[in-house]
């Protein structure tokens, strides 16, 4: 609401909303906290299959590094791995190191 105000926007003025279909968006909790604290969004669903020609952006810049990322996390938990046995470790004993530390280690390599 503030934003609206500092642009001289009408507080009333209704804005579109596009989602998609994932689930927490057609949830019973989400639509009704949507109307209770937004109730000048409203919220249009967009048809399974057609996110790529309605939302560019999730196919184009945020599909490819998604992926990056997860063959990153893939090649990361590899290389642990296979340290971890040719270090001397038996396959039932490797363990992932799972702590905060690395976790946010590993996410800024």
């Amino acid at each position: 609401m503030e934003k609206k105000w500092q642009r001289g926007v009408p507080l009333d003025q209704p804005c579109i909303l596009q989602l998609d279909c994932w689930v927490v968006h057609h949830s019973i909790v989400f639509c009704t906290w949507l109307n209770a604290n937004y109730d000048w969004i409203c919220y249009l669903f967009v048809p399974a299959g057609t996110t790529g020609v309605a939302q560019p952006c999730d196919t184009g810049i945020q599909c490819p590094l998604k992926l990056a990322i997860k063959e990153l996390q893939y090649s990361n938990i590899v290389l642990e791995i296979v340290t971890q046995l040719v270090d001397g470790t038996t396959p039932d004993d490797t363990r992932l190191d799972v702590t905060k530390l690395a976790l946010h280690d590993r996410s800024v390599q």
